[in-house]
Order: C-alpha cells, then sequence, then structure tokens
C-alpha cells in the first residue's frame, strides 16, 4: 500500500495508509468520464439528437459528440495531457470500459469541430460555480521570462 505524510495540528508529521478505495474514485477515468458524460447530456438536451451528436453524421461514429466532449473534460480535469499518453492509458488499463476508442487523429479532428459547445459547456459550468460570488482568488506561479546566465 502506498503511504502518505500527513501535518496534524502538533506539528507531527504521521504517515496514513491510501488503500486503493481512496485512490481509485479520483484517478478512475471511467467514473469521472460517466459524470462528466451526463452532465454534457442534461445541458445540451436540447441541442443533441438521439446519437447524442449535435449534427448528423452520415455514418454512425463509435464515439458521440457528448462522449468526446466528456472525455476532453476528463482527461483536463484530471491533469491529462490530450496527446499519446491519455489514449496509451485508455488502451492499456481501460480497454474493458472504452471499447469503441476511436484513434486519436479522429478524435481531435472532431474536438476541433465541436469545440463551441464545449466553450459553451466550460462557461455554463463556471456560472454555476460562480453563482453569487463577486470576490475572486487566482492561485498562480510566476514564471520568469528571462533568466541571467552568469547570476
Amino acid at each position: 500500500m502506498d503511504k502518505k505524510i500527513v501535518h496534524n495540528t502538533e506539528n507531527q508529521y504521521l504517515e496514513e495508509e491510501l488503500r486503493p478505495s481512496k485512490l481509485l474514485f479520483m484517478h478512475n477515468l471511467s467514473i469521472n468520464f460517466n459524470q462528466f458524460l451526463e452532465i454534457t447530456k442534461s445541458v445540451f438536451k436540447s441541442s443533441i439528437n438521439e446519437d447524442n451528436n449535435f449534427r448528423f453524421y452520415p455514418r454512425k461514429p463509435k464515439l458521440s459528440d457528448c462522449e468526446i466532449i466528456a472525455l476532453v473534460l476528463t482527461a483536463e480535469s484530471l491533469g491529462i495531457d490530450l496527446g499519446k499518453y491519455l489514449f496509451g492509458k485508455l488502451k492499456h488499463d481501460y480497454s474493458t470500459e472504452f471499447p469503441r476508442l476511436i484513434h486519436r487523429c479522429n478524435f481531435n479532428r472532431r474536438r476541433k469541430v465541436i469545440f463551441p459547445w464545449l466553450r459553451q459547456l466550460n462557461e455554463h459550468l463556471a456560472k454555476q460555480m460562480n453563482e453569487g460570488e463577486n470576490v475572486f482568488i487566482i492561485d498562480s506561479i510566476p514564471v520568469p521570462i528571462c533568466k541571467i546566465v552568469r547570476e
């Protein structure tokens, strides 16, 4: 089992065992994907057809537009790069949960096409989370622009 160092109020460090049940939920792509898929379907219920697509496709795609948006949001929320790493992880660790996974090139092409809906969903979720707020805190890390070589 993995160990995690926890700081308590008496400035003492304790080791807490991280059980697999604690680790599964946060990093389980399929659980997070399903939650984002339900959110996407509920927000766009009047804009999508019965196949959960925003437009008609002559040949039914393996992944619907809503599933692509949910996969993008899942990867972004977990801090996973949308490149080779995501698709390698999906093929290797989650092949049974994502049996209809499309090729990465097709995924990126369709993601670009449905970007306006993705932006609309992000704005909708941001409005819900920031409802009634008038003060915001921005957490950022200063990034050096240049570095003196002989410092």
